[in-house]
């Protein structure tokens, strides 16, 4: 396999659209709306997934193994690019490529985004990997699907204290509406290695602080701001703020999902005991829902 193909006999090679002839005078407009209305370089990707811990990603690459064609490539901006495709609901092809960020925080989170959408063009973009626990009824092992991710970063700190200023950003709608396609069918259960297991769609928190403490001021105060609040973690408002900084510019990607396994209930029990379960059925229920992310 050469070049910028997928195994499979799926044939992704594209480039930008270029133009030749002579430009002069008025012609330069007619260039610049035919540059304007010409398609953009072809997706290498229709779905990209990214990972931040080890465990995560050999979680999601031992799914990626079950499907057709896998291959890894070592791609431009560092990291070992995972790929392979498996059929969608409606009988096309979904094309999925994977890379592990190099650090687990918003910042590197935002970056790795721009890097994945700039190497591959994918049309969605997930964040797969594990979360802690805070919401009524979401037990470990369990997974979190975002509908929308409030960053718990911001804030000012005075002599009465700290005040958060939060912002929200819910998903596309297009992807929330798949995402309960996939709950309606499957009831919300899905089973994995370890046994069965809940499937929720709904808010979670993120932000650059681990959060270990059931009465944490961070916990408090999402409970304030939106009391379903269900998992929280340290990526997704990284991979938010960059999706809403470059949608203007760039529409070729859809949206984004975090899929989150429960390792944790974000209190002082905090530990690594069931992070391998939990990255596991993350990947799992990201294995489920990719047929559903065809689209035209």
């Amino acid at each position: 396999m050469t070049g910028n193909q997928f195994s499979g006999g799926i044939n992704t090679v594209g480039g930008d659209p270029t133009f030749n002839g002579p430009v002069a005078g008025g012609d330069m407009v007619l260039e610049a709306q035919a540059q304007a209305q010409a398609p953009g370089p072809r997706r290498k990707a229709e779905v990209c997934v990214l990972t931040v811990l080890p465990t995560e990603t050999r979680a999601v690459v031992a799914v990626l193994r079950r499907m057709n064609g896998y291959r890894e490539t070592r791609l431009s901006h560092g990291p070992l690019g995972h790929e392979a495709w498996t059929r969608s609901r409606e009988g096309g092809t979904v094309r999925v490529a994977a890379a592990e960020m190099l650090d687990p925080d918003i910042t590197a989170a935002a970056l790795a985004y721009r890097e994945l959408v700039e190497a591959y063009r994918p049309g969605i973009v997930l964040l797969v990997g594990i979360g802690g626990g805070v919401g009524r009824g979401v037990g470990i092992r369990d997974v979190v699907i975002s509908d929308q991710v409030i960053s718990y970063d911001a804030h000012k700190v005075t002599p009465g204290g700290t005040y958060r200023r939060g912002r929200s950003q819910s998903v596309e709608a297009v992807l929330g509406y798949r995402v309960k396609d996939l709950m309606r069918e499957s009831g919300g259960l899905h089973r994995g290695p370890s046994g069965q297991f809940t499937v929720h769609f709904g808010p979670i928190g993120s932000g650059s602080a681990v959060v270990a403490d059931a009465r944490s001021e961070i916990r408090l105060w999402l409970e304030t701001f939106n009391e379903k609040v269900l998992a929280v973690e340290t990526e997704a408002a990284g991979v938010a703020q960059a999706f809403r900084h470059s949608v203007a510019a760039d529409r070729s990607v859809r949206g984004w999902l975090t899929i989150r396994g429960i390792s944790d209930t974000a209190d002082e029990s905090k530990g690594d005991d069931y992070q391998d379960a939990a990255a596991t059925n993350a990947a799992e229920v990201m294995a489920s829902l990719l047929p559903y992310l065809q689209f035209g």
